[in-house]
């Protein structure tokens, strides 16, 4: 059986000194949808896995939730468009409630940076452009849900915007579920190497943050 998705090997990836950290819809409506799976359970650990060391770094990088919310009565979206008949298979996403704050699972404070959006790209509607720009970010690390949905929607609007882009492999997710490994395998081991972007695992990850703390002086704590 083919794996889920390609493993890229650790060879020596560092993510330099002006990266942040962009998480992508870790909210409760929808880490509630996927949590009693196999598949839910390993995407939550390894974010959370993930989160729990970015937070030990000092000093930190930009750390940036997104959560996708509308105003009450949703004025934000068309009646019958196609965005807008896909989430409401999973239920309401009205700004302020308990459904579209961070998951529990999710260690988030006052140093980090929640942003409202109110379609798949991270950027819309709000200001992570401006965020990144006035913080002299080049690299962009993203984990997140859903992969063909939210995930290649932020990442084709960065990749646009000549940012550097890796892809933790762990903390990408499609929904449903049962379209992950097909998925993931198109996008995480055809796509975006075609696009000359890096996926790369959690692992990898965390020792290239190793790596780029060198350059810093400051270790994880």
């Amino acid at each position: 059986m083919a794996a889920e998705h390609p493993r890229i090997t650790d060879d020596g990836v560092s993510f330099g000194k002006s990266y942040a950290v962009l998480n992508l819809d870790l909210m409760a409506i929808l880490i509630d949808a996927v949590k009693d799976t196999a598949k839910g359970q390993a995407f939550i650990s390894s974010c959370t896995r993930w989160n729990d060391a970015v937070h030990k770094i000092h000093p930190r990088p930009p750390v940036i939730f997104t959560t996708l919310s509308f105003s009450p009565g949703e004025p934000e979206l068309a009646e019958d468009a196609p965005f807008g008949k896909i989430i409401r298979n999973f239920g309401s996403f009205i700004a302020g409630s308990s459904a579209v704050q961070i998951a529990s699972n999710f260690e988030v404070d006052s140093k980090d940076i929640v942003l409202q959006k109110t379609r798949c790209y991270g950027g819309t509607g709000n200001s992570l452009e401006q965020i990144l720009k006035a913080r002299n970010i080049d690299t962009v690390i993203i984990s997140g849900l859903s992969l063909s949905g939210v995930v290649m929607s932020t990442i084709y609007r960065l990749f646009d915007l000549d940012y550097n882009i890796y892809v933790i492999s762990d903390n990408v997710l499609e929904l449903p579920l049962d379209q992950h490994q097909e998925y993931s395998r198109v996008m995480l081991g055809s796509l975006l190497p075609k696009m000359n972007l890096r996926v790369i695992s959690v692992d990898s990850a965390l020792r290239a943050v190793e790596r780029s703390l060198v350059d810093c002086g400051p270790v994880i704590n």
